[in-house]
């Protein structure tokens, strides 16, 4: 394969297969080696969320066979994808800078110049996490207004000065400079600074976009100067490679390719703390589950495509008086791929409230819209969860 690549790292699983990272300075491939056959497959990374997945190799006699699962895995892809950015140059250049170009599309505020549209704002604006007040008289003055709940620490890195937007602009550029994006991050980590350094570090490695196939959009980070070859020297292992521009500015979370994506990413930063409380798990019959565990049905809503999954969905309202808990029931109306049978979601009641008072900025709280939301953090958290162990070696996080 050197001729069209090389392979970085590898890790022995046993006698009958190994993983190896195999790139040409452009997104990483992991490489599914069977040394019993000296045969090499190619797939994407996202391959390994599936950790229930099984792996079948034969063996050199005929009829032997050795099985596998995925999650047997975690600690040999955590080893390679370490031993890439070691030896690598070019990637921790691209993922710093990527990261940086991620984070200020996250925090991009949503302008608002009319006083009456602050309590009525469109679904795009909501999904943002900060509002750029401009609806004085001059519209070029306001203030940046978070859009999300805050602790007493966090609320601690909000000042007057930094938040004024004035001749300097109302950027996200003009947010980050004022120092208190930094201020959130080193007060709470886990919630301001990982999770938008894992989606940076997924995205560029090509996972899942959070169960959505991001490919594509993965790829035009590493192939946007391709046409014109502008590409460096970078030598690795002794092997000459191209190195892929820093690219990763120029688009918003709304682009087609990461809206899905980013709209759970800043789903779950809002909610964050509303992400530990929420349940969720498959059944074959939501309505006889639910109220065979002491929920009473309360209403049912129909949720379009893009909202709970790829298909729409039929959701039941349902609530326990005993554990203070509400639940959604969730019925596909469509085949999906995503899940077997239907879905439920489980929330303490008060979370629930606080989530619907927290999804507005003064308006009328909207029940369609705090679901969503609500869903998405948890789907981003199940993520999350799963792509982290993964790459926490390899972009240098506990």
């Amino acid at each position: 394969m050197d001729d069209k690549g090389i392979i970085v790292s590898s890790r022995d699983i046993d006698e009958n297969l190994a993983l190896q990272i195999w790139t040409k300075g452009n997104a990483p491939r992991l490489v599914l080696f069977n040394k019993v056959k000296n045969t090499r497959k190619l797939i994407h990374l996202s391959w390994v969320e599936k950790r229930d997945r099984k792996l079948s190799i034969n063996g050199k006699k005929r009829g032997e066979s050795t099985n596998y699962l995925v999650q047997d895995f975690e600690p040999a892809v955590q080893q390679i994808l370490a031993e890439y950015a070691a030896r690598t140059n070019f990637i921790r250049a691209k993922l710093l800078q990527f990261s940086l170009n991620f984070e200020k599309v996250v925090h991009s505020p949503e302008l608002v110049t009319d006083k009456t549209e602050m309590t009525l704002l469109s679904e795009d604006k909501r999904c943002a996490l900060w509002i750029a007040d401009c609806t004085g008289p001059n519209k070029k003055v306001g203030v940046f207004r978070p859009f999300f709940p805050v602790t007493k620490a966090e609320a601690e890195a909000f000042t007057e000065e930094g938040l004024q937007i004035g001749e300097a602009g109302r950027s996200a550029d003009v947010l980050i400079k004022s120092g208190v994006i930094s201020q959130l991050k080193t007060i709470r980590p886990e919630r301001w600074h990982n999770p938008i350094r894992v989606a940076a570090a997924a995205m560029l490695l090509e996972f899942s976009f959070c169960g959505y196939d991001g490919s594509k959009f993965a790829d035009a980070l590493w192939d946007n100067n391709k046409n014109n070859n502008n590409f460096s020297p970078v030598n690795t292992m002794g092997t000459s490679m191209r190195q892929p521009s820093h690219s990763g500015a120029g688009f918003s979370l709304h682009h087609s390719g990461l809206l899905n994506f980013g709209h759970k990413l800043t789903a779950f930063i809002r909610h964050f703390g509303a992400a530990p409380h929420i349940t969720s798990w498959t059944s074959l019959d939501s309505d006889k589950e639910l109220q065979d565990s002491g929920y009473s049905r309360i209403r049912r809503v129909d949720m379009q495509p893009g909202s709970i999954g790829d298909v729409p969905y039929r959701v039941t309202f349902f609530e326990n008086e005993e554990t203070k808990k509400i639940a959604f029931g969730c019925i596909p109306q469509a085949a999906t791929a995503r899940h077997t049978g239907e879905l439920i979601y489980a929330i303490p009641q008060n979370t629930y409230q606080s989530a619907l008072t927290h999804d507005t900025l003064g308006g009328p709280e909207d029940e369609f819209f705090s679901i969503t939301q609500l869903v998405w953090t948890k789907q981003f958290k199940d993520w999350y969860d799963s792509v982290t162990p993964y790459i926490k070696s390899f972009i240098g996080i506990k």
